[in-house]
Formats: C-alpha cells, sequence, structure tokens
C-alpha cells in the first residue's frame, strides 16, 4: 500500500487525473520540454525544498522565459500581478516595472529583499481591495510592454489591463490550465477573454505547456502578443 501511494505520487503528486508531464488541460510537454526543461524544474525545486534557495527567475514556463528574454529591453515596462523572485527578474530585464501584491505577509517580505538590494525600477504596492489590485496598471499611468496576470482576480486583471497593453506588446496568463474542469472557473473566463481580444486585434497567440523553476509538475501559460 505504501509502496502504490509512493508511485502514485511519484507519477501524479497531488493531481486527480494527468501525469507530471502533463499540464492539467492534458497537454503532453514535449520529449525535450520533459528532458530540459524538466531536469532544470527538478534541481532547482531541490533546491528550494532541501535549502530555501529561490531563483531570481518568473515561476512561469523556461521557454515563455527565455521568449521574454528576447522581449524585453532596458526601456520596456512591465505589470505584474502577483510578486515574488519574478519582480527582480523583471527589473534586471526592464526599465519599469509596477508589481501589485494583496497578501501583506508575503508583500513585507518581498518589499525587504527589494529595499536591501536598492532596486530602484520597482513600483510595489500591496492592494487592500479587489479593485486596487486590478486597477494598480490604471493608477500607475502609461502603456505596458509585458502585462504579467500571476495573482488573483485573474479574469479582472485581465479585463482592466488590456486597454493597457502597447503595440507589440504582450499580456501572459499564467496557469492558464487551471479550472479546467466542467464547472470551469475563473481561470476558464480569463482565458476566454484573452482569446476574445486576440481574434478582434489579429494578436498571435501561442501556448506553452512546460515546465517552471521549482515546479515538480507541468503546467501552461497563455501568451498573447499584440501586433505593432
Amino acid at each position: 500500500m505504501a509502496l502504490a501511494k509512493l508511485l502514485r505520487n511519484l507519477w501524479q503528486g497531488n493531481r486527480d487525473q494527468y501525469p507530471r508531464w502533463k499540464d492539467e488541460k492534458g497537454n503532453f510537454v514535449g520529449p525535450r520540454r520533459l528532458l530540459v526543461n524538466g531536469t532544470r524544474a527538478t534541481v532547482t525545486g531541490i533546491a528550494r525544498v532541501a535549502f530555501g534557495v529561490r531563483p531570481e527567475l518568473p515561476w512561469i514556463s523556461y521557454d515563455a522565459i527565455d521568449m521574454l528574454s528576447k522581449h524585453l529591453n532596458p526601456d520596456s515596462r512591465v505589470l505584474e500581478f502577483g510578486s515574488g523572485m519574478s519582480t527582480i527578474w523583471y527589473a534586471t530585464h526592464a526599465g519599469r516595472v509596477v508589481s501589485v501584491e494583496d497578501n501583506k505577509e508575503w508583500f513585507d517580505s518581498i518589499r525587504n529583499v527589494f529595499q536591501k538590494n536598492q532596486y530602484t525600477n520597482i513600483e510595489y504596492s500591496l492592494a487592500g481591495t479587489q479593485f486596487a489590485y486590478t486597477n494598480a496598471g490604471v493608477k500607475a499611468g502609461g502603456l505596458f510592454d509585458l502585462i504579467m496576470v500571476d495573482g488573483s482576480y485573474r479574469s479582472d486583471c485581465i479585463k482592466d489591463s488590456l486597454p493597457l497593453l502597447a503595440s507589440g506588446g504582450i499580456v501572459y496568463l499564467d496557469n492558464s490550465d487551471k479550472h479546467s474542469s466542467s464547472s470551469g472557473g475563473d481561470t476558464r473566463l480569463a482565458e476566454e477573454l484573452l482569446l476574445a481580444y486576440a481574434s478582434l486585434h489579429n494578436c498571435k497567440v501561442s501556448y506553452f505547456s512546460d515546465f517552471a523553476p521549482t515546479q515538480f509538475f507541468a503546467q501552461q501559460g497563455l501568451c498573447v502578443k499584440r501586433s505593432t
């Protein structure tokens, strides 16, 4: 019984349906991502669990990280819903980062990291209401070259921030495979809104079913790039 439980955990983790190398929609990551990015995810995951080491990377698809590293430049502006080591990575690849958080304990912890390392291009705020959270970009002003949706209220974040997307800009919805059951959920609505926008504005749509830093299972991200 214990062996069966161990094998199931190795195969699926805490998932009910798919193995670790498929996202929650059932998409296989592919041989290269399994071997290369799966190994990278395992190494960083062990480092996090065993030694508390968190890589200064967005916890999204490794291939998406490579794509964003080519997209961003010192003049780029980033709007991020949900914060962490990703915020530091954006600050080193872009000129301005507007990041909003709604978890005070996490906010205080991450803010200390920003202050300790004296990042001057991060505008970090704690939102006390849903409206303040989803409208953080509106409050900050200007247009953004990357809008990263990786926190709370994802469908409303998509809806409220799409008017702020610059020409040639990218919206990335992380964990776009969540809420994939027949009952649906907020992530499904966020995906529908983003795909409708992409169709209306003739945007390039890309899905990334892949491993992410420190994560022992595959996940999916949806990338929509607006035409210039």
